[in-house]
């Protein structure tokens, strides 16, 4: 089944390949340029961001927030961590920024980074408390 899967990913990848190279040429025998790159451009596009999905399972697992197991529950703590990490920097460099050369810019971007840090420090709060709480269908099978 899984083999069925791949096997049409691929065609669906080779037949946004060929609808991009049939509009560039359809496009240039009628000698609009522009809609025939445009329209390529646009299949090459949805191809390679096909292929790259198809290549990129469990990264696209990683940014819905589902996983399959430990390794890449792993992946996503290190992931989180890391862009935790750069919002922080980015947070303390804007406000260098903002405090050393008075730019507005830079005020919206530590703010920007305060707010990202804030609601990850507050999903932790909220998804903690949720976890640590009994469900209620748990509670209600043991009565």
């Amino acid at each position: 089944m899984a083999l069925r899967a791949r096997v049409k990913d691929r065609l669906f990848t080779a037949l946004c390949l060929i609808v991009a190279i049939a509009v560039l040429v359809v496009g240039f025998s009628r000698g609009n340029s522009k809609v025939a790159l445009g329209g390529a451009g646009i299949f090459l596009g949805y191809a390679v961001l096909h292929w790259a999905a198809r290549r990129l399972t469990p990264g696209a697992r990683l940014v819905i927030g589902s996983e399959a197991d430990a390794a890449e529950r792993m992946v996503q703590v290190r992931a989180t961590r890391l862009a935790g990490q750069v919002a922080l920097a980015l947070l303390v460099l804007a406000v260098l920024w903002w405090v050393l050369w008075d730019s507005r810019a830079a005020l919206w971007v530590a703010v920007a980074c305060a707010l990202v840090l804030a609601s990850f420090v507050g999903g932790l709060v909220w998804f903690s408390r949720a976890a640590t709480r009994p469900s209620r269908t748990s509670s209600a099978g043991a009565a």
